[in-house]
């Protein structure tokens, strides 16, 4: 039986006590077993980690094999690259905690408003 939204006396929404219940291996779907069944692992995020370094230090190792015939003689240095990329990357994110605060609004931008709903008594 679906009961109807229960709500506190502001008028918020309240979880209904009954829990939904947590799907398991049961209510997975084979194919997205085989396909997405490693990413349920508490170990992947490791491994994720682990094998972006690797790679990270894969490519800047062979960066020294390299024979570059640049214009520019800064760009001739072993890992320019991957410092240029990662300080260009570290720059943008960076540069959205100043454009945050010139472009975001007030909280009380719109001022307070009435959130009550018309189907529960207001307090006086």
């Amino acid at each position: 039986m679906i009961r109807p939204p229960e709500r506190d006396a502001s008028g918020r929404f309240v979880k209904p006590e009954e829990d939904m219940p947590i799907p398991n291996d049961d209510d997975m779907h084979p194919m997205s077993k085989v396909l997405f069944g490693w990413v349920s692992s508490p170990r992947t995020p490791l491994a994720l980690l682990i094998l972006v370094i690797l790679i990270s230090i894969g490519l800047v190792l062979f960066d020294f094999g390299l024979d570059r015939h640049e214009k520019v003689e800064m760009a001739n240095a072993n890992g320019f690259y991957a410092l240029w990329g990662f300080g260009a990357f570290a720059l943008a994110v960076l540069s959205g905690w100043p454009l945050g605060k010139l472009l975001r609004r007030d909280e009380d931008y719109y001022g307070e408003a009435e959130t009550t709903p018309n189907d529960v008594e207001r307090d006086a």
